[in-house]
This record gives C-alpha cells, sequence and structure tokens, in this order.
C-alpha cells in the first residue's frame, strides 16, 4: 500500500476526505515528507470545538510524515473570510486581533503538546503582508486573478445577491498568497481546508503555478461535521462551544457530548479523536449489543475531554453529571453549582417564602396550575430530590443547598436551578 493510499484510507473512514486538488502531486509529498498548512483566523481568543477538527487533522498528517504548519490570520482576520456567511463580517480591531493572535498561539501550543503533534510551527499571516507595498499586490499578484473566475467561487456566488465589498471578495486573493509565501519560504506543498474552503484553495494552486511553474502542491478539503440540522458542530452563533475554560465550563462541553443523538455521536468520534479502526469496530459491536448505555457519546465526551482538558477535568464533569443524576443536589460544591448555572435551565427568586406553585407560573416555567397539578398528582415535582405534595409549599418548607439553591425536577427529564436571594 502506498502511502497515499494509506492516508486516504483513514481520513476516508473517518468519515472526513472530500476532495483532493492535484492528487498525482500528493505521493510525492507524502514521500518527500513535505509541510502542509492549515489556516484559523482570530477572530476570538480561543478556539471552539469546531475548529478543533483542523488539530486532530495536523496529528493525523502528522501521524503519516507530513509536518504541520498553523497559519493564524493576523492579516486575513482583519479582512473577514465570506465563507459560510451570508452577510458582510464586522471588521475586528488590530487590537483585538494581535491579543486574539496571541492567545491562540497559546492554545495552538498547549494542544500540540497534548496530542504529541512534532515538527509543527506556527505562523502569523501578518508577517509578510506588513511590509507588502500596495503597488506589489495589484502588479505582482492582482494581475494573476481573473475576476471572472472569482465571482463564481461559492464564497462570492452565494453574496452577489445581497452584495458583498471588495474587502471580503479580495479574501480568496489573500488565502492564496498565503499558499505561495509558505510554498517559497517554508516549503510547504499542501493546503488542508473544510470543504467551503475549496475555492480558495484551487486559487492558491493556480497561483503557484503561475509564479513556479508545474511543481508538486495539492490541496485537500474534508467534510464539515456539523449536527442533525446541517450547522456546524461548536460554531452556533448564541453559544459556540469554546475550549478555553475560561470562556466556557467544561462542563457545558461536556453536556453537549453526552446529550448527542447515537447516530452523531458515532460519526464524530472517529472525526473528533484518534480513536483507531479497531477500537471502533469493537465500540460498534459493543454499542449494538448495548443500545441504552449511549457508548458512542460516553467514548467521545471521555477522549476529547482526555485530549483537550485532562483526563481529571473529565472525572470532575462526569462528576457533577452523576451528581445531578443521582439527585445528589446536597454533595455539590459551591464552585460546581456555579459551573451548572446556565448550563442548566436557571432563575432568581428574591423572596424565600414565594409559592411554588406562583413562582413556577409567573416565570413560565409551566403554563397553568393545572399542569402543576398534574405533577403533583403524579409525584413528578420534586425540591432537592423531596417529592412536592402539597400546592401549598413555599421555597421556605425546604432546606436549601449551600443556604441558598433549590433544584427542581419536573417529570423524568427537564430539570432547573433556583436561586433565592
Amino acid at each position: 500500500m502506498t502511502k497515499l493510499e494509506a492516508l486516504k484510507n483513514d481520513l476516508k473512514w473517518r468519515g472526513l476526505l472530500k476532495d483532493i486538488a492535484n492528487e498525482e502531486k500528493l505521493e510525492d509529498i507524502l514521500q518527500d515528507g513535505a509541510y502542509f498548512y492549515v489556516g484559523i483566523d482570530p477572530t476570538s481568543d480561543s478556539l471552539h470545538l469546531g475548529h478543533y477538527i483542523s488539530i486532530i487533522l495536523a496529528k493525523i498528517l502528522n501521524q503519516h510524515g507530513l509536518k504541520p504548519i498553523f497559519i493564524i490570520g493576523g492579516f486575513t482576520g482583519m479582512i473577514g473570510d465570506p465563507s459560510g456567511k451570508n452577510v458582510e463580517r464586522e471588521l475586528i480591531s488590530q487590537k483585538d486581533i494581535s491579543d486574539n493572535v496571541f492567545a491562540l498561539k497559546t492554545i495552538i501550543n498547549r494542544l500540540a503538546y497534548r496530542l504529541n503533534i512534532l515538527d509543527y510551527k506556527i505562523i502569523d499571516n501578518n508577517i509578510w503582508y506588513q511590509p507588502m507595498l500596495l503597488v506589489e499586490y495589484f502588479q505582482k499578484y492582482g494581475k494573476l486573478f481573473n475576476v471572472n473566475e472569482m465571482i463564481t467561487k461559492d464564497s462570492v456566488k452565494s453574496r452577489l445577491s445581497s452584495g458583498i465589498s471588495y474587502t471580503e471578495f479580495s479574501y480568496q486573493i489573500f488565502q492564496a498568497i498565503d499558499f505561495y509565501k509558505l510554498y517559497q519560504e517554508h516549503n510547504v506543498r499542501l493546503q488542508l481546508g473544510g470543504s467551503d474552503q475549496w475555492g480558495n484553495i484551487v486559487s492558491g494552486l493556480k497561483l503557484i503555478r503561475k509564479l513556479e511553474g508545474d511543481v508538486a502542491v495539492s490541496g485537500m478539503t474534508i467534510n464539515l461535521i456539523t449536527d442533525k440540522n446541517g450547522n456546524k458542530i461548536g460554531k452556533t452563533e448564541k453559544n459556540p462551544l469554546w475550549i478555553d475554560k475560561d470562556k466556557l465550563s467544561s462542563y457545558f462541553v461536556y453536556q453537549y457530548l453526552i446529550n448527542l443523538e447515537d447516530d452523531i455521536a458515532k460519526n464524530l468520534l472517529p472525526q473528533l479523536t484518534l480513536i483507531t479502526s479497531e477500537e471502533f469496530k469493537k465500540l460498534e459491536v459493543d454499542a449494538k449489543n448495548n443500545k441504552k448505555a449511549r457508548l458512542y457519546q460516553h467514548e467521545l465526551s471521555k477522549l476529547i475531554f482526555n485530549q483537550i482538558y485532562s483526563e481529571h477535568e473529565y472525572n470532575h464533569a462526569h462528576g457533577i453529571s452523576r451528581k445531578l443524576f443521582d439527585e445528589k443536589f446536597f454533595a455539590l460544591s459551591r464552585s460546581e453549582i456555579h459551573e451548572i448555572i446556565g448550563v442548566i435551565e436557571s432563575y432568581d427568586s428574591d423572596n424565600n417564602k414565594d409559592s411554588l406553585i406562583q413562582f413556577l407560573i409567573e416565570n413560565k416555567i409551566l403554563k397553568s396550575k393545572r399542569e402543576v397539578r398534574e405533577l403533583l398528582k403524579g409525584k413528578a415535582l420534586k425540591i432537592n430530590g423531596e417529592i412536592v405534595a402539597d400546592e401549598m409549599l413555599t421555597f421556605h418548607d425546604y432546606k436549601p443547598v449551600h443556604k441558598k439553591y433549590f433544584f427542581l425536577k419536573l417529570g423524568k427529564k427537564r430539570m432547573i436551578i433556583i436561586e433565592v436571594h
């Protein structure tokens, strides 16, 4: 089996490989153990779970003999990639970009260490744009791009009806320049990106061919990892799944992973972890024989936590989950409760003598007294693990956790936290 076949097989069984440009060149690139690159724009000071696929892919290609370069777009981050956006991005200040670049370098270094990624580099692409004169941009590069071709790219075509600024329109040129500069200065021969980056990758290959001739360079795209609704994993607009604990509780990430549907968790497991095909096949058999055990979700969360955070952090998040499931609320520490407030549906009350029914209805937790009474009749309403039997009871009638928290369980699945001041 050739090195190319081995790499393709590895990516295919994981459900990652989408397209390869200049595939005939890739065997030589693998034989040479050349550099490849993935780009990350510093639009935030953290990576989210969707970004993490780039780090895992870097490790996978590293295992196949290639060396990664992570390009952080200190310059292109100020331009804005139109891919996947139907409106113009808000511009980020140079200072914020600079701060984000520093933060992302720290995170990538930490993850590369945890995953034992070898011979990698991190480069800010502002290093070659800062000294570039405007006339060089137009004369050396701009003349080589045909507008008729540029507007056929998906990232541009999808925006033509609503409008796209020249700033974002030019993003594909700068990404192509990145590839050329990396080829020239670091012998980078392969660009890796999501399937939405195909047009930009092809632009880079064409630019290199025009400036350097028929050299051995290639591009590869992977399938975007999405949830059941087709949204990018980790990149929801409302609540990105940040992997920095200072931005988002690791317990939130744990809950997201553990509550995934079986088919989604099964697909994500080989895409977001380094599980081997042999380990995965064994897990498939075990999961088939024990369908209620949620083995895919548990293995996915365990491996991701061990890769991103630590085994201790996994045990911590799993421990909180067990305490909640077993209704051992008084075993939760204050810090653990602070982690789960907001992750679990949470409310405030200014009076511990509030009528329970009145509170549930006023806060639209339940719609009517009839709903409350149905729960009471079915013994399906609990406060801090105790069944509520009387609709006249108030919070004052129950012992609070840490003197101010009440955990309400409504039915089998819904749980809320009420903090009484």
